[in-house]
């Protein structure tokens, strides 16, 4: 809103000022973050950052995305409506169709927290693990961009004791039959991001059939797996009641081609 001050006899600008006082600069950050298991259940969890994860301005629904450190730069007016969900550039999470998310007006400094009142542990450790194993992917092959989208991740799904890749999204079920919800371990998020990989690469190599081999692809998702958290053991955490069950183990009767092949 400006008074100007003119020329009355050429028109020239002579001066203007904006009536308007902010009181607070146009812009603001924010850093996200959220309890998640980083291992299994039986751990405690873990305050972390949210690393890629978009924050939308509501007054012109431009989105942001926090860097790697969990921190976005939001250049709006102050006390404009953000919106903070958790979707980003790798994961969408959803729970029966709905992703966890916060509104807040933006302020000059912004701690956003997903908690037990916005989100579930299970949606918030599915978020961060999709994440940590797209990083890991991209350390692998830094010039491979067909995953570089968001991966839809659904949460408590019907059923028990298993998740599942369909060749769109990775699908996790809910807590019962003995079982934690399989969202809680990363290690089940790193195998079915796997087999995400390997549809994607060898769909996209040339070959276009997929992998196949049913034994070869479920092999190649816990090497993806096992590689990030370079441990032997994959799924610790599975058992509601024994926290020594484990989904598959490597350094134990372990099987070598061809000399181990059986029929």
């Amino acid at each position: 809103n400006y008074i100007c001050y003119v020329d009355a006899h050429n028109g020239n600008l002579l001066m203007r000022k904006n009536t308007v006082m902010y009181e607070a600069p146009s812009t603001g950050t924010a850093t996200v973050s959220g309890a998640v298991y980083p291992t299994n259940p039986y751990d405690l969890s873990v305050n972390q950052n949210f690393k890629y994860l978009k924050a939308v301005d509501q007054s012109s629904n431009t989105s942001y995305y926090t860097d790697s450190n969990g921190d976005v730069v939001l250049p709006m007016n102050i006390g404009t409506q953000v919106r903070y969900k958790l979707e980003g550039l790798y994961a969408d999470v959803q729970t029966s169709g709905n992703t966890p998310d916060i509104f807040q007006n933006l302020a000059a400094n912004n701690n956003i927290v997903f908690n037990n009142s916005n989100s579930t542990i299970q949606e918030r450790t599915a978020y961060q693990a999709v994440n940590n194993i797209h990083d890991h992917l991209k350390i692998v092959f830094p010039n491979y961009t067909g995953l570089d989208t968001p991966m839809p991740t659904n949460i408590d799904e019907i059923g028990s004791c298993n998740a599942f890749f369909d060749g769109s999204s990775i699908n996790f079920y809910a807590e019962g039959g003995g079982c934690h919800a399989t969202a809680n371990i990363p290690d089940v998020v790193y195998h079915e991001y796997g087999h995400a990989i390997n549809s994607d690469r060898y769909n996209g190599s040339g070959w276009g059939g997929g992998m196949s081999n049913g034994g070869l692809n479920e092999g190649f998702a816990d090497v993806w797996a096992i590689s990030l958290t370079e441990s032997p053991v994959l799924g610790f955490g599975w058992d509601l009641l024994d926290p020594n069950v484990y989904v598959r183990r490597y350094d134990q009767n372990r099987k070598v081609y061809p000399q181990d092949l059986v029929g």
